[in-house]
Formats: C-alpha cells, structure tokens, sequence
C-alpha cells in the first residue's frame, strides 16, 4: 500500500464509520504515529503489548492532564499517585462486585419498564429507548441524583464528552457550567445533612487530611462518575445488538441459547470498544523503538487498534463470539481500570436477555446514526422493530 494510502485521520468520514481502518493504518505503522491533524499534536500507541505496558506504568504515562487530546488540569479519578489511591477509595466500594449483585433486581425491573414504552411501537429506537436511560437511571440512583430529567442529564453528557475530544474544549464550557452549578447545589445539601447511602453522600463528607474534598474536585468527580457510568455501557448495549442483528444469523443463534452472552459481550468490547482509546501524558522522554516521545506530550492508548493486534488475537478483523476475552484492553488495566466494568457487563447482560425473551423477532431497520466525538465509538441513533 502506498505512503498516501497509510497516512492516518481519525475525524475524516471514514475512519470516523469504521475505526478499523485507522486500527489497520496504525498496526501496519509505526509503534509511535506521530499524529499532526490535531492541535496540539499527539502520539499514538496501537500494538497490544505497547498499550498494556503503558497502561500498568502509571508513573511514566499520567492521568493528571486528562483523558483527552488537550491539556486539562484534572482531579477526582484522573488524578496520580497517593491521591488517585484516596480518591478511589472513597467511590470503590459501590462498584465491587458484592454491591453490583445487590443491583440486579433493580436493574431488571428498569428494563422491564423500558421495554414496556416500546412493545406496542412499531419502530423504536434502541439507544433513545434502552441503552441511554437504563445505565443513566441506574447512576444517577447510585450517587443519589434525582432522574427526573433524563433529557437534561443527555445534554451534559453529550458535553462532556464532544468537549473532551474537541479542539475547542470552551465550546461546551457554558452547558457544561449548567452541570457544575447543579451538582454543587446537590453537594451542598449533602453536606448539611447527616451522611447517608448514597455515592454523592460520601464524596460530599469524604476528607483527605482531615479537609474536605474542595467543591471543585467534589463536583468534578462526581460528574466524571456520572459520565462514565452511562457512555460506556450505552455505547456497549448499542453495540453488541448492532452486531448480533447484523450478521447472519447471530440474532438467531443468540435466541436458541448459542451463544454464551459474557462471550458475546467480551467480543463485543474488542471488536466494537465503545471508548477507542483514551489519553496520557507523558512524565519524561520516552523510548519507543528508537522514537523518542518527549516529556509533557499526549500519548493516544488506541484500544481499538491493540484490540485488533494479529500478534495477540487470530483473525481480529472477525467478530468471533467464541473467542476468549481475558486480555481485551477496552476497559484499560493497572490502577485505572475502569471502575464500573463489571457493573457495564451486567447491565449489558440484563438487557440482551430482557430484548430476547420479549422480543425475538428484532430487527434493524437502518444502521442508526454513529455517536460524534472521534473517541468514542457506537450509535447515537439505532432504530429497530420487533413486530
């Protein structure tokens, strides 16, 4: 393939359909990409074993300046060293597993209520009416945040995430506010009442040194909590039913009892990772081959590229639902491993079972519309039909 042919877009409308060709360009290229067509420019890791190693190396590639491309001062979760270690904790304990099996019966009956708006519909929209509001409700009733205006809570996260892929971050910055201040209110209540339940309840009382969380991290951790624990699992609900009602014949083996729906849902994030990579920064120069990444720049951990390594993986480009799943990167490794994976993967597999016992007839009708911003990967719009 000629130099033109490899050289490497990710917002142009092709890589932006199918992030496999980007995934295709970077494993044929070099370890390090520099890549020039964002501003401030940026490198790209794509090979598995860069990736993994990047990721379980915390002191060299940090969080601190955020997960985007721009330099943004961070705290909350994307914070490093000892504080990232108190943070964590303070948020962990809603997200091991015991506390997610407590979720269950609550998590179906929401599914149940979803799918009861639509069974009479002849076209409805799975993302609209599945995959958005079910993980939204279920984060907002963690922290203890009313749900009431599930539209509202869609703009903010909608926000954040195209200001944190944006070449323009202040963009978003006034919508963005709206989020901040109504937290804040929330934080404030919380903090003149007596500790309760619920996750927002604690960041509000949690202390570091004997002090308080400023309102600053308080409010930003909350809201990085509250936008990580919809975005991904939307995209992965969307995502898997896209691909299971797309190829022969999935669909149909899904609903004989085939198909092991944790094997699905594992190849799912490989094949389709609803976040495609995220950022780090770099602590000092590094060494790649000979590629010398400087100190202060962003390095691109590409997921949906390591997920694709023909080193790691026989036949990537196959969406094999077959295939073990164990070193998937899509919910990263090492001390930033997502929090709520596990909570993700359950709220998947309540969905697909729900959508298959109720409606074994689904169809697609139409591929839906893709999700913006060039980090993220699934659909923002996805019709189907069960009728």
């Amino acid at each position: 393939m000629s130099e033109t042919n490899n050289i490497i877009d990710l917002m142009s409308s092709e890589e932006l359909a199918d992030p496999s060709i980007s995934a295709e360009k970077l494993l044929r290229g070099d370890r390090a990409y520099y890549y020039d067509l964002f501003n401030p420019p940026f490198y790209i890791l794509s090979r598995y074993n860069d990736v993994s190693s990047a990721l379980r190396d915390p002191e060299t590639f940090i969080e601190g300046l955020g997960n985007g491309p721009n330099f943004v001062e961070s705290n909350g979760i994307l914070s490093d060293g000892v504080h990232h270690t108190y943070i964590r904790r303070i948020v962990q304990p809603d997200f091991l597993m015991g506390s997610i099996k407590n979720l269950k019966t609550r998590l179906e009956d929401i599914t149940e209520e979803l799918l009861n708006k639509v069974e009479d519909k002849e076209v409805w929209d799975l993302h609209d009416n599945l995959s958005f509001p079910l993980p939204v409700i279920i984060i907002c009733e963690i922290l203890g945040i009313p749900t009431d205006d599930i539209n509202k809570f869609k703009k903010w996260a909608d926000a954040s995430i195209a200001q944190m892929c944006s070449d323009n971050p202040n963009e978003f910055e006034e919508e963005l506010q709206g989020l901040e201040k109504y937290l804040l209110d929330l934080m404030f209540l919380k903090r003149n009442e007596k500790e309760e339940e619920s996750l927002l309840s604690r960041i509000a009382h949690a202390k570091i040194d004997s002090k308080h969380l400023s309102n600053d991290e308080a409010v930003k951790l909350t809201r990085q909590i509250f936008v990580a624990g919809n975005e991904t699992t939307t995209s992965l609900i969307s995502n898997l039913v896209w691909r299971l009602l797309s190829i022969d014949n999935l669909w149909n083996d899904f609903i004989e009892d085939k198909i092991n729906i944790d094997d699905a849902i594992s190849e799912s994030l490989r094949f389709d990772p609803p976040i495609l990579g995220l950022f780090k920064t770099t602590s000092k120069d590094v060494d790649i081959e000979g590629s010398i990444i400087p100190k202060n720049t962003k390095i691109m951990m590409h997921y949906g590229a390591a997920n694709r390594d023909p080193d790691i993986f026989n036949n990537p480009n196959v969406f094999d639902v077959s295939r073990d799943g164990k070193k998937v990167l899509s919910f990263s490794v090492g001390i930033h491993v997502c929090l709520g994976k596990e909570l993700a993967k359950m709220e998947a597999r309540i969905a697909l079972n729900a959508l298959r016992r109720r409606f074994p007839n689904l169809r697609l009708v139409g591929d839906g519309e893709r999700v913006g911003p060039f980090l993220f990967w699934g659909r923002s719009k996805l019709p189907v039909s069960h009728k």
